[in-house]
């Protein structure tokens, strides 16, 4: 739900007749998370919401599409993003300040590509923590390509490209975190490698929140990430795949891998699947498994990864199979999957029950 044109995806939601967006909103209503993260969702690049989400909320979501009951989220976060805002030096050596390629993160106007966080639980607005501000040079044992960034542009890069936020939502009393980012793609660069690097430490950037790191400190001040035994939910298109695609491994690895993330949901026998997925043929040859794929060009992009502290009940990953009634919210009028019939993306969804 983005455009190059500012305000264009605020204009699309005036009326409820939008097929995209209908199609988008069944596949919510018919998963009908209590918590759900909706990735490249046009909004003010300083924050809060210019009244597109109020519109995709109260047009489609809180009225049935394709026959799927209605849902209600009544908390709602949209932070600040790296998209679209222009940098001060020159990023890309042309000698000229130009969007998308000489902003924080890539985009052609501030808040394009950025993400948003529905809730039916009270979100915790005050204890809200984001990493936006953090320079990518700061980052102990940073990735950044030697020598291809000015020495001006290289002190003022941030590392993440949309935001990396805690959000704390208040579940009966008891209190779960959201840990949601959306690191760049490790595409679209040449032989420095600046994306796939960049998306390796924003990875990394998310261990660091996980681990409560030393260096960290936050945008209003305060150091440190995650307090020590915190339940916590790690959402995100992370952008990166164990076994294929074009980013550098070991930080996705690392992050599946950890300790206090919930390892049967990560990288075990929970992890989401679907039907829809097994039967896909990519392009391109793959090596992992169809089942966990996420994306059409067949990756593992999409993750919801519950900390060890949580049990999980069920996973699962919208992906209809030919013969599923709802296969035609994933396809176009002549049934085939393709990013304009709805998204390139599938929802990924993990029922978890506090201890």
């Amino acid at each position: 739900m983005s455009d190059p044109v500012a305000g264009e995806i605020f204009e699309q939601l005036a009326q409820p007749s939008n097929a995209r967006f209908s199609k988008l909103a069944a596949i919510i209503q018919h998963a009908s998370p209590d918590v759900l993260m909706l990735c490249e969702f046009d909004h003010p690049g300083e924050g809060g919401d210019d009244g597109a989400l109020e519109r995709f909320c109260q047009h489609y979501l809180a009225s049935s599409q394709h026959g799927q009951p209605a849902v209600s989220y009544p908390y709602r976060y949209c932070p600040p993003s790296n998209t679209g805002l222009a940098m001060v030096n020159d990023l890309d050596g042309d000698g000229k300040i130009t969007l998308p390629n000489d902003a924080q993160g890539f985009g052609e106007h501030h808040g394009h590509f950025s993400f948003v966080i529905l809730s039916r639980y009270p979100i915790i607005d005050a204890e809200i923590k984001c990493w936006q501000t953090l320079i990518w040079q700061n980052l102990p044992g940073h990735q950044m390509p030697e020598g291809y960034y000015s020495e001006a542009a290289s002190a003022e890069l941030r590392l993440s490209s949309k935001n990396h936020v805690v959000v704390p939502v208040d579940v009966d009393g008891k209190t779960l975190h959201l840990l949601a980012c959306h690191p760049t793609p490790p595409v679209f660069d040449g032989h420095e490698k600046r994306n796939a690097r960049r998306n390796h430490d924003e990875l990394v950037l998310l261990k660091d929140i996980i681990d409560g790191a030393d260096h960290l400190v936050d945008d209003n001040g305060h150091s440190g990430g995650l307090s020590p035994g915190s339940h916590f939910v790690v959402l995100g298109d992370l952008n990166a795949d164990m076994a294929d695609g074009d980013g550098m491994k070991k930080a996705i690895r690392d992050l599946l891998l950890h300790p206090k993330i919930h390892r049967t949901v990560s990288s075990g026998r929970m992890t989401p699947k679907s039907q829809g997925g097994r039967f896909h043929r990519p392009w391109q040859q793959r090596r992992g498994r169809p089942s966990e794929w996420t994306h059409i060009s067949g990756l593992r992009l999409d993750y919801v990864l519950p900390s060890a502290s949580l049990d999980v009940l069920q996973s699962g990953v919208f992906w209809p199979g030919k013969k599923d009634p709802l296969r035609h919210l994933i396809t176009d009028e002549r049934g085939r999957e393709r990013p304009q019939a709805g998204s390139d993306h599938r929802l990924v969804w993990v029922d978890i029950a506090l201890k």
